[in-house]
């Protein structure tokens, strides 16, 4: 089974989510391509799609409940995303089942590397490999945080690559701890509020910050930022400190904005909205109400930071895939061919978007109890 640190991790998930819907004033369905799935697995969920920064490649997470599974898949896609080539992430490569007593060692929390040079595959990821009791961040073919005494993951990159932050279990609670590649390359904490677990860390897509997550009995979950890695006690301040939970924010392209779900005002601790607010902390808005809260990343974003992509809970609909502009003026929906959608994932060339998601199937299939993944392409311009 998963670690309790695992467990701890997806907290504010799907457990978190509403049972009841709420209709969305609509705009027309923009005119996009028919959903192509993409991957499938039998007795097990796809999920968690993660476009490489480059846009020819697809990470998927595989989950299998009955085995306690979990597995992560790189895929190359064509331009009509038919897969070409898939290979299975792990630890020491494909030996690594071997070394381990036959098991295949558990993948999970997969982050591609900003430059995709840096690392050769240019990726890392936490596993449990080579009879470990804990989880460790694995990349570039050897263990990075095998010293540690606690769980280490949720890697991520910084996107010059001279950072590394990660969520470390160290204490019972969560911290961020970071590795500075410039310099002693030791890992340090990046914090230590004894009261609250902190973790879910994400860097500014352009600069050296980074925001996270800190959740405290008395305060709920609140999004916070540091602004210089290298003073995190004087630089570390709240971007929300609602009474309310704050949960899986995501950096827009620009670095100007935090999109993310809360249960702030929503009428119950159950119902999350999809709000917004400026990186300085200003200008909080709330663009839909009782939105399907996603397990990984967060709501997806369009290249110029102007549209966020989200899951409307509608289930007359079926959960459509829809947008809203960031100031709360125009919204309406991607599709609705799909049913049980959630992960959003969006890569962006100039106009045209590229959204790899979690679905059950089509629309009307009987076959729904495995989760799959689809990708849907479109143009900006055909947001109307």
């Amino acid at each position: 089974m998963l670690s309790s640190y695992a467990h701890k991790l997806r907290q504010g998930s799907t457990l978190l989510v509403s049972v009841g819907a709420m209709l969305f004033s609509l705009n027309a369905e923009a005119k996009v391509g028919v959903p192509v799935q993409v991957a499938s697995r039998p007795s097990a969920h796809c999920q968690a799609p993660q476009w490489s920064p480059d846009g020819a490649k697809l990470a998927i997470d595989v989950y299998n409940p009955k085995v306690e599974a979990r597995e992560v898949w790189v895929m190359d896609l064509n331009q009509r995303f038919t897969v070409t080539r898939e290979e299975q992430v792990l630890p020491l490569g494909q030996k690594a089942s071997r070394l381990n007593g036959g098991k295949t060692p558990p993948v999970i929390e997969f982050s591609w590397t900003p430059d995709m040079e840096m690392l050769n595959p240019p990726y890392v990821f936490s596993s449990q490999g080579m009879n470990r009791k804990n989880f460790d961040i694995y990349a570039d073919g050897s263990w990075i945080t095998e010293a540690n005494t606690g769980n280490d993951g949720q890697p991520v990159f910084s996107p010059d690559s001279n950072y590394l932050a990660y969520t470390s279990q160290q204490r019972e609670s969560g911290d961020i701890m970071i590795i500075d590649y410039t310099g002693d390359m030791v890992p340090k904490p990046l914090t230590n509020t004894p009261t609250a677990t902190e973790y879910l860390p994400q860097w500014h897509p352009k600069e050296p910050k980074l925001l996270f997550i800190r959740s405290q009995k008395s305060r709920g979950q609140d999004i916070m930022i540091v602004d210089d890695p290298k003073s995190p006690k004087t630089s570390t301040r709240e971007l929300t400190n609602w009474k309310a939970d704050e949960i899986r924010p995501h950096w827009s392209p620009n670095g100007e904005y935090v999109a993310f779900y809360s249960n702030e005002n929503s009428g119950s601790d159950k119902i999350f909205d999809l709000w917004v607010i400026k990186a300085d902390g200003t200008g909080a808005k709330r663009l839909a109400k009782d939105v399907i809260v996603d397990d990984h990343k967060g709501p997806a974003w369009s290249g110029d930071s102007s549209v966020i992509f989200f899951v409307q809970k509608d289930y007359k609909l079926s959960n459509p895939i829809m947008w809203a502009d960031i100031h709360g003026k125009k919204k309406g929906m991607i599709t609705s061919e799909t049913q049980i959608n959630s992960d959003l994932n969006a890569y962006h060339n100039g106009d045209q978007v590229q959204l790899a998601y979690r679905s059950a199937g089509l629309k009307g299939a009987v076959k729904k109890t495995w989760q799959k993944i689809f990708v849907i392409s479109f143009k900006m311009s055909e947001l109307k």
